[in-house]
């Protein structure tokens, strides 16, 4: 039997996919990021073969006919000096491949000229052209970008519990907000979000809370939400104007899975531009895009 790897290693999490030839997935497993540009290239690497092992484990130390990793660090095809850094020693496979998470994401769309919009820990809009061409808007990551995303949201969350907080007043985000980071005083919180051990991702999953507060109507989390989607929208439509010819609009990430807020106002500045647009979210994985890539190396 041929096997195949994919690998969606997102800001927050990596999955990864084993499929045979015919693309049946026999196994899947989890770890955390492997994104480079955060953790760094040695932390990535342990966290990669913490996930390799697992797969191992699982059907022992096999060769895969061929590897492909989607990792959100990179913007495109990555250079072989890249993937030896990150998979030597780790990954045994006859050919590896690297690109960004979103190009993995890609490859997990029906349709042949489809756009994928990205919004998990960061943000990004990939799509095909006629010519087989990959347009990306966004991606510029979360200190000078990545509107929409996670970490974007938690940000000007954030902030506007600092507002909130020397103004002496208290909101359900702010509450909230104290409950996560599990102090009694906004400013308390200070402490833990500076923190080395207050990584990226563990910011960003204050998304959840905001999101879950705009669907309930809290008035202060509707507005970072809303702004956050026309942010995002703005750089998806950027895209279609330059794909022309899209067949559908494929959503992915977390934010779009747990916010039925942001949908709304996102999906509305789309339809508002292209009516007849298909917009859906992706019916396969990322990581599956990922095998399915590796199948054709």
């Amino acid at each position: 039997m041929k096997y195949y790897l994919g690998i969606d290693g997102g800001g927050t999490k990596t999955t990864a996919v084993v499929s045979d030839e015919k693309g049946n997935i026999l196994l899947k497993a989890t770890g955390k990021t492997i994104n480079f540009y955060s953790v760094g290239m040695s932390t990535a690497k342990e966290n990669l073969r913490f996930v390799i092992d697992e797969i191992y484990s699982s059907l022992g130390q096999i060769e895969f006919d061929g590897a492909f990793i989607g990792c959100s660090a990179l913007d495109n095809e990555a250079e072989e000096c890249v993937i030896n850094d990150l998979c030597g020693g780790v990954i045994n496979a006859k050919k590896i491949g690297m690109n960004s998470d979103a190009f993995v994401a890609l490859n997990a769309c029906d349709g042949e000229l489809p756009c994928v919009a990205i919004c998990g820990t960061g943000s990004m809009a990939i799509g095909k052209t006629e010519n087989g061409e990959i347009k990306v808007k966004g991606g510029w990551g979360h200190i000078i970008g990545d509107e929409g995303s996670a970490y974007s949201i938690a940000a000007n969350a954030l902030r506007g519990c600092c507002i909130i907080t020397d103004m002496n007043k208290s909101y359900p985000l702010t509450e909230e907000a104290k409950k996560f980071f599990g102090v009694d005083d906004f400013r308390k919180a200070i402490n833990i979000i500076y923190s080395e051990n207050t990584t990226k991702d563990v910011l960003a999953s204050f998304a959840q809370v905001v999101g879950a507060l705009a669907d309930n109507d809290d008035f202060v989390s509707k507005t970072v939400i809303q702004n956050e989607a026309h942010g995002f929208s703005k750089t998806v439509l950027m895209l279609l104007l330059e794909m022309k010819k899209c067949t559908g609009l494929y959503l992915y990430g977390g934010v779009f899975e747990n916010s039925k807020f942001f949908n709304k106002v996102f999906t509305e500045d789309i339809k508002e531009v292209y009516p007849d647009l298909k917009i859906e979210f992706l019916k396969l994985s990322a990581a599956e895009g990922a095998v399915k890539v590796a199948r054709k190396l």
